[in-house]
């Protein structure tokens, strides 16, 4: 279920209740992990990166950017996307047809970063390139394998 929107997985768990679980998730990761978030050692190469950043999440936009300022990347993001901010989150392309429309690019042009198959998924059904930073589980569906986000600075300015 990793890397799907919080709705879905609520609407698993508990059908019919999936709004007061996601709120519920939400309110107690905000009260419990937000104090304890740290980037990982090599996201300063985002603020490095020639062109514009977009995060694309299932988690919700309000939670994803306060992780954002908590880890103290939020200027160094130019857009994010949550899970409850689209119609169809991953692996939907939905949410990234947002973010063609809002640097106005086409997602085929757009080149999505991801740790899980459903981010590769939303990449290939939106005709995006998908690489896979590999740090928490394997994305046999992805073309590209990173493990480093340096590996992807060297990447997108070649």
């Amino acid at each position: 279920l990793m890397g799907l929107p919080a709705r879905d997985i609520a609407d698993r768990l508990l059908p019919g209740r999936a709004a007061e679980l996601a709120a519920l998730k939400n309110r107690l990761f905000l009260e419990k992990y937000l104090a304890l978030v740290r980037p990982y050692e090599d996201a300063e190469v985002l603020r490095h990166l020639p062109r514009p950043i977009a995060v694309v999440t299932s988690s919700s936009g309000y939670v994803a950017r306060r992780v954002l300022e908590a880890a103290g990347l939020a200027d160094s993001v130019d857009l994010v996307v949550g899970g409850d901010e689209v119609p169809r989150g991953k692996p939907a392309p939905d949410p990234l047809y947002v973010v063609g429309r809002h640097f106005s690019v086409d997602v085929r042009d757009v080149v999505v970063v991801g740790d899980s198959d459903y981010d590769m998924e939303m990449a290939e059904r939106a005709g995006a390139v998908g690489i896979c930073i590999a740090r928490r589980s394997p994305c046999n569906k992805a073309k590209k394998i990173i493990t480093s986000l340096r590996q992807l600075l060297d990447l997108v300015v070649t």
